[in-house]
Formats: C-alpha cells, sequence, structure tokens
C-alpha cells in the first residue's frame, strides 16, 4: 500500500510539474520565451522529475491496473497542454523571424550632433502606437500624415482586418537594424531602420507582429530638443497639425510641405515582416528560456563607465545597484496588486504604458501575478549610450522569487507556485538627464522635491510640479528587455 500511495503521488505531482512561467513586469516568460537555453524551473527540478518518472515506470509493472491510467493521464495532459500553448501563444513562443542585432545609432551624430539616440527611440514608439491606432480610416491616418509618408500610410491601411480599429498597440522590443548616411556629396538622406516586436490589439483578436520601419530624414536637418508634449504637431512651425486642404499635406498654418522629410523625420516604409494571430492568456504555462545566454556587451562599455563616473564621480556601482534594487522592489509589490500608482515616478512614460496593458489584461480576468520574496542575485553591465540630452545604461540583472497567478477574488492558485523559486534574467535600461549630476536616491520619493512619490499620470509630481517621468532629476527605467530576444 505505501508503494501504491507513493506511486499515484508520483504521477499526480508529474502533473504538476509540466512547466512553470509567468508575465512578470516587462513581459517575463510571456513576453517572447523562444530562441534561447531553457533554465528549467531550477533547484533541481529535473533530478525531482526523473525520480517521479521512475516510480511511474515501476507502477506500470507491480500494478499496470494502476499505473496505465495515470499514464494516460499524464501523456493526455501534456498533449492538451501542448495544444493549449499553439491556440493561445501571446509572447510565448518566440518570434518567427531571425532578430537583428543592434546597430550603433552613434554615427547619426557626425552629421547631426544633436541627434539623441534616446530621443529617437521615445518618438519611434510613440508613432508606432498612434499610427496603428489610427491606420483603420484614411481621414484618421491623416493626422500623422507629416511623420508617415503615404507609401508607409498604404502600407498601414491595407494591415488585416482591414478597417478594424487597433485598441491596444504594445511594443515589447525595438532594434534598429539600419543605419545609411550620405556620402561626401551635399545634400541627401539619413535612413534609419527599426525593428518593431508588438502586439496589437483589436475588438476581437490580437496579433503579435514583426515589422521593420524605415525612418528618413534630409541630411542637414538639426534635431530638436526633446519636448513634454506626446503630440505630432507641423514639423516645421510646431503648430497642431491641420492641411491646408483635404488630401494634401501641407501645412495651413506655414503653407509648408511637410512628409518629405525636409524638417523632421518620416516613415518612408511600414514593412511587416511576420503577423500570427496569439489572444492575450496569462494562464498558459511555458519554461523560462534564455536565462543562461551570453550577456550581449557593448564593446566599450567599460570605458564608457569609466567616463560617465569621471564626469560624475558620485555614480558608483553600489549606488546605482541601490536605485536599481529599490524600483526593483517597489515594481514587484505594485505588479502583485495590480496597482502601478506607487511607480509612475520610476518608470518612463512608454514603459509604463507598456506595463498598465498587463495589469489591465489581469485585472479583466480576475487574475493577480503574484510575485513574493523576488531579490536581485546579480547584474552585469551591458550597454551605456549618452548624447546632448540624456544618459542611458542598460544592465542585465539575474533575478529570482516565488512566481505565481492567483484568482483575485479567491486566491484560489492558477499557475505557478507558491513554494518553488524560479530564476530569471532581463536587460533594464535607466535614463537620466545629460545634465543631472548626483547619487541616485534610493527611496520611493519625488527626484525633484523629496516628497513621497506621488505621480500624476500625466508624469508631473503632485507635490512640487515637477516633471519627473523622463529622468529629468533621477535615473528612471525606460526599457525591460527579454534575455532571448535583446540583441544590444
Amino acid at each position: 500500500m505505501t508503494r501504491q500511495r507513493l506511486a499515484w503521488l508520483a504521477g499526480f505531482a508529474a502533473l504538476g510539474l509540466a512547466g512553470v512561467a509567468a508575465a512578470r513586469p516587462g513581459g517575463g516568460d510571456s513576453f517572447s520565451g523562444g530562441g534561447g537555453h531553457s533554465s528549467g524551473d531550477g533547484g533541481g527540478g529535473g533530478a525531482v522529475i526523473f525520480e517521479l518518472l521512475y516510480w511511474l515506470v515501476r507502477l506500470i509493472f507491480w500494478y499496470p491496473s494502476i499505473g496505465l491510467p495515470i499514464l494516460a493521464i499524464v501523456v493526455g495532459y501534456l498533449i492538451y497542454g501542448a495544444y493549449r500553448r499553439q491556440q493561445n501563444k501571446d509572447w510565448d513562443s518566440g518570434p518567427p523571424v531571425e532578430l537583428h542585432q543592434t546597430i550603433e545609432l552613434s554615427e547619426v551624430r557626425r552629421l547631426d550632433p544633436a541627434f539623441s539616440p534616446i530621443v529617437f527611440e521615445d518618438f519611434a514608439f510613440r508613432l508606432f502606437s498612434t499610427a496603428h491606432r489610427a491606420r483603420h480610416t484614411a481621414d484618421a491616418l491623416a493626422t500623422v500624415a507629416p511623420y508617415v509618408a503615404e507609401a508607409a500610410r498604404a502600407q498601414l491601411a491595407a494591415r488585416t482586418p482591414a478597417g478594424a480599429p487597433v485598441v491596444q498597440v504594445v511594443v515589447g522590443a525595438l532594434r534598429t537594424y539600419r543605419v545609411e548616411l550620405p556620402g561626401a556629396a551635399a545634400g541627401g538622406r539619413v535612413r534609419i531602420g527599426l525593428e518593431y516586436e508588438a502586439n496589437l490589439e483589436t475588438a476581437a483578436h490580437t496579433y503579435y507582429t514583426v515589422e521593420r520601419w524605415l525612418f528618413g530624414r534630409d541630411a542637414a536637418v538639426t534635431s530638436k530638443p526633446p519636448g513634454a508634449t506626446r503630440t505630432f504637431p507641423c514639423p516645421n512651425c510646431g503648430a497642431p497639425w491641420q492641411a491646408a486642404q483635404t488630401g494634401t499635406q501641407v501645412c495651413a498654418s506655414c503653407g509648408q510641405a511637410v512628409d518629405n522629410g525636409r524638417f523632421d523625420w518620416v516613415v518612408e516604409q511600414a514593412a511587416l515582416v511576420s503577423s500570427d494571430e496569439r489572444p492575450p492568456t496569462l494562464t498558459t504555462e511555458v519554461a523560462e528560456r534564455g536565462t543562461e545566454l551570453p550577456t550581449y556587451r557593448q564593446p566599450d562599455v567599460d570605458a564608457a563607465w569609466l567616463q560617465l563616473t569621471r564626469d560624475d564621480p558620485q555614480i558608483t556601482d553600489a549606488a546605482l545597484d541601490a536605485r536599481l534594487a529599490m524600483i526593483y522592489s517597489q515594481l514587484n509589490v505594485a505588479w502583485s496588486t495590480n496597482d502601478l500608482g506607487p511607480v509612475r515616478g520610476l518608470v518612463s512614460d512608454g514603459l509604463y504604458d507598456y506595463l498598465s496593458y498587463w495589469v489591465e489584461a489581469y485585472q479583466q480576468q480576475g487574475l493577480r501575478n503574484v510575485l513574493t520574496d523576488m531579490r536581485i542575485t546579480h547584474t552585469a553591465l551591458a550597454r551605456i549610450t549618452r548624447d546632448r540630452y540624456y544618459d542611458a545604461i542598460a544592465i542585465r540583472l539575474w533575478a529570482t522569487g516565488k512566481d505565481f497567478v492567483v484568482r483575485g477574488e479567491t486566491g484560489a492558485l492558477v499557475r505557478g507556485s507558491k513554494h518553488r523559486e524560479r530564476p530569471y534574467s532581463e536587460y533594464w535600461t535607466l535614463i537620466r538627464a545629460q545634465g543631472r549630476k548626483g547619487a541616485p536616491v534610493a527611496a520611493p520619493a519625488c527626484s525633484n522635491c523629496g516628497a513621497p512619490l506621488q505621480i500624476a499620470q500625466s508624469g508631473e509630481c503632485e507635490h512640487c510640479g515637477a516633471h519627473v517621468t523622463a529622468g529629468e532629476f533621477d535615473w528612471v527605467v525606460s526599457k525591460i528587455e527579454q534575455d532571448d530576444t535583446y540583441r544590444g
């Protein structure tokens, strides 16, 4: 009877060890989960599974009337799980195409010293989202016409399902795959190709896409300084965009044709590389992948770090790690409660929008992704970008903790384990205004006035009124990228 009970336990426990995954802030396994080595469940999970399978095989020989039904249940469960993963893919099967490694944008500053890769990426994120939300009608697309050329607008309008409004856009990754600079001759054009991984949600469907957008601009154009506005005004005079005549791209205020890259970046092509329908799913279990992959390190990152610390001696490894650990801790607590309000001042506007997508998805399904005992085990410097307006530091962090999903009302376990820790790694990018100096603050307070962190949705402190979510006063997290899709 002891062997019988142990064998039954082995059979049912095998079902529970089929795999564990969760979204986590930044996407986690549900962001991509493909293209890397699996770190498994960690902590000797393979040995436990082997032991359970050993007893299950012995049970089949000792008591086939019990062992064979258990085997059938296990096999059926695995087949059903594979079917569910195929039917309900979100970010969890990895990109269907080979992803490009990021190309440096620093060469653009040779022509335009005011060019900021950080400002440009923020612009590209916002334009991608705005253009997709407007693609369902020609009139809506016309609102971004100064920044999206006619050919690119036609490509967007033809996307499936044609005419269906896009209600949610989530950019999970952005990489530069092409930089084209003009030769020594006068004139010419600068082109930058960006590769997006994104979720696009209509009223009825969610699509995981890989897209490559080509931005172009006259080589003589100088970049404008960053501003707080999130809109897309006339790129020449700055007035709210309005065409002089319907169907033309001539500004009603300044009379200039503006959709040709003479004044600012314009999307020349918006090519769709792949698109897969993947309804949002928060209950599918997928193994962690990418944790054991080597770190993508910028070749001169150590020299860049030395220069940064010479310019601001109060930036030290310990001080930056303390700031990162504080944001990590606060974000995990806020994520677990489905309330991102307490961390509004610690993350950028773009990342906040991205995280809000997942929190709202959990809320709509009556779920919570609970993260307990979460801690960073070690970090590695990956990349430093510096320009006229911003400093950006990409850090790969390895962390572990208990990661599971529960029903919001009952607390019933839906996915994961309340007892087993799951290690993972991610790339976190922190940004700060270039002119700002001083030691990073390791407390959840306004980075300007020091008051308790109460930040409005627009990014201003409710105590002092200063805008803080673009790193104006201290480091904020602008991107969280998964280790299996990060390309530098």
